[in-house]
């Protein structure tokens, strides 16, 4: 399948920390419109790692795709309006009190 016919296509991602720890190895795959993918691992393996890439958080080596587009190519607006991500813990992503009060800060 071709870059621009997938959803999403990764091509040997490569991420370190700061520490020099690595967190993906070659990581390469490509999810067709349609398709489900379930990532699954323990804990420390790399998914949230991986999934913070697709809406261009964090950088590493290789490539990233998104309608066959990079990443890097993207408005941060316009990918992270198309590329959703919701941390499994809530105190990571809400920094109010209240959803009310969280959902207020966003645009109207």
């Amino acid at each position: 399948m071709s870059a621009a016919a997938s959803l999403l296509q990764i091509d040997d991602l490569r991420f370190a920390w700061p520490s020099g720890e690595e967190a993906l190895r070659g990581v390469s795959l490509t999810v067709a419109e349609g398709e489900a993918l379930a990532l699954v691992g323990r804990n420390g393996a790399g998914k949230s790692t991986l999934l913070l890439h697709l809406n261009g958080i964090l950088h590493g080596t290789g490539a990233v795709r998104v309608w066959g587009r990079p990443v890097e190519e993207w408005p941060a607006d316009e990918l992270r309006a198309t590329v959703g991500l919701v941390f499994e813990d809530p105190r990571d992503q809400l920094f109010m009190p209240t959803v009310v009060e969280d959902v207020a800060f966003g645009p109207l």
